[in-house]
Parts: C-alpha cells; structure tokens; sequence
C-alpha cells in the first residue's frame, strides 16, 4: 500500500535523485535562486523548508541532520549564523515558486525558486582571511616585512645559457650565406 508516501521519484534511483537534491539546495543556497522544472522545484521546496527549520536554532541533533545534505561546513555555517537568524521569526514558506515558460527543447515545465522573505548571504566573510607572510626581526631592523613584488623579481634565479645551435639549424645557416 502506498498510504502516506508522498516523495517525488525522478527516474534515476534512489541514490541519483537523492545527489541531485543536494546540489539543487547547494546551489540554491549559493545563488539564492535557481530555474528548474516545477516537479522539481515542488520537491526541492520541501526540502529546503525542512532543512531551513533546523537551521534556525543550532543543537546537535538539528547540526547532524544537515551534515547528511551538506558536509561542507561552509554551507553549515552559512545556515546557522545567517539564513537561520534571518528566518527565526517566520514560521513556515521561506521558499516560493514562480513558474516561467516551457523549455524550448523538451517543451518541460520551468519554474524559477527563490527565498520568499528576504536574506542575504555574505559569502566574503566565510572566506579565510589571507596570512602576510613575515620575517625574522634582525638587529639591524626591527620592522616585520610583507612579501613585495619587487623584492620576489630580485630573488629570481637567472636564465640558463642559450642551447647549443643544432646539426640542421647549422647547415640551414650555412646554406644561407
């Protein structure tokens, strides 16, 4: 009996459709919107409901449920510290659905997803902030010093010596004078 199934299949497996859910939230996430096919985007609304309903309060349990869609843990910390503060006062429907043309090759039914309410996603400051690199303190100066441009051009080794000319480069020669 199929009482109370309602997961949406996509002719791929079991696993196939579950990869491809993963990277529509990963994109989703990354882009804060994203063109699909509607049953698609029928089925990754629902997902991304349940995933943003964790990801408003931060526990243990709601942290191990996301590690199984998103391992990284940039997208971790992107859901917790600012799609999820963002979303904390509302309850339900962060996701709509705006349905666009068919496609042009297969005639399919496209939809467009994006955040109903809205948020903003830095991803700037997930990024590791660069290290300067610095030098021993030598009597002389006491100053710390950043590599330069023009002290890595200083550095550089010399060109090797020309190669010898070839036995066919040598009759060439010849034969021109």
């Amino acid at each position: 009996m199929k009482h109370r199934t309602n997961k949406k299949k996509f002719g791929g497996g079991s696993d196939a459709n579950k990869m491809m859910m993963r990277k529509l939230m990963k994109n989703f996430i990354s882009a804060s919107h994203i063109k699909t096919t509607v049953p698609r985007a029928k089925a990754l609304k629902i997902a991304l409901d349940r995933i943003v309903s964790k990801a408003r309060t931060y526990t243990e349990s709601n942290k191990n449920y996301l590690l199984r869609f998103f391992p990284e843990k940039k997208y971790q910390k992107v859901l917790f510290q600012q799609i999820g503060p963002a979303l904390s006062k509302v309850s339900g429907g962060y996701v709509r659905i705006i349905k666009l043309n068919q496609r042009d090759n297969d005639g399919a039914m496209m939809a467009q997803i994006e955040w109903a309410h809205p948020v903003v996603v830095d991803w700037e400051s997930m990024k590791p902030k660069k290290k300067t690199l610095k030098t021993k303190k030598t009597p002389s100066s006491t100053e710390t010093k950043s590599l330069d441009k023009s002290t890595s051009k200083a550095t550089k080794p010399t060109k090797p010596p020309k190669k010898l000319q070839s036995k066919k480069e040598k009759k060439v020669i010849k034969t021109k004078k």
